[in-house]
């Protein structure tokens, strides 16, 4: 459609105050929005960072564990999103495609260090098998003694996911905590979709070998405490 034949839907809008047209665009899917930035509208891109800034800035984080570097990947993935908006397809999701170019950033700024990404991950895991699910742990407030416990686990599990080898790590952070699917996997890392299982499950698998003798009890039984009075 040209863009002298705008829709019954499209005129409309334009007739809207600056405030209606903003709550439009609010509604509009993030596909929609990028369609509209291509049309010129720069305030649906503004929508999209604040719909995806604070996600991919804990994405970068858990890659790079330093919150100035994963900060200016995020914005400089956003830059890039906005400068090459005209070359984006609605044949993918937006978010695939604005973690690609993040994941992207990332891979030429430590080729460029000659050295891998660390990564800051916290994890555990709920369930068994193939359908194992590892998540983030839960952003609360807690007393002083759930925040020590907490501290320990995080460290624990951060040592455990440092240690899965870089090549099976994107793709299990990918996956278990941006829930992205196999697909959208694959396409971010450009990767074939056997290939993003077969390193998703093998990653799972370094992960609980790396965890369980990590997340043993080292505390003493009571009968031991007990020998020792």
């Amino acid at each position: 459609m040209s863009a002298g034949h705008a829709t019954g839907k499209e005129a409309r809008i334009s007739m809207l105050d600056p405030d209606q047209r903003a709550a439009d665009r609010q509604s509009l899917t993030d596909e929609e929005l990028m369609l509209r930035v291509q049309a010129g509208e720069k305030a649906c891109f503004d929508i999209l960072v604040q719909r995806y800034k604070t996600r991919l800035f804990n994405y970068l984080l858990r890659l790079v564990r330093d919150p100035d570097l994963a900060e200016e990947l995020a914005q400089d993935a956003f830059v890039r999103a906005y400068v090459n908006a005209d070359k984006y397809r609605t044949i993918a999701r937006f978010s695939t495609w604005l973690y690609t170019i993040a994941t992207n950033l990332v891979r030429n700024r430590y080729r460029q260090k000659k050295r891998r990404p660390p990564v800051l991950s916290l994890f555990f895991r709920t369930g068994d098998g193939d359908e194992e699910m590892v998540q983030d742990v839960a952003d609360e407030a807690p007393n002083p003694e759930q925040e020590a416990v907490g501290k320990d686990l995080q460290r624990v599990i951060a040592e455990a996911t440092s240690q899965i080898p870089a090549r099976y790590r994107e793709p299990f952070v990918l996956r278990e905590v941006n829930q992205l699917s196999y697909e959208e996997i694959a396409a971010v890392t450009g990767l074939k979709l056997g290939t993003v299982r077969s390193r998703i499950n093998r990653a799972r698998n370094h992960f609980r070998k790396i965890i369980e003798p990590l997340l043993e009890d080292p505390s003493p039984s009571p009968e031991a405490s007990g020998a020792d009075q």
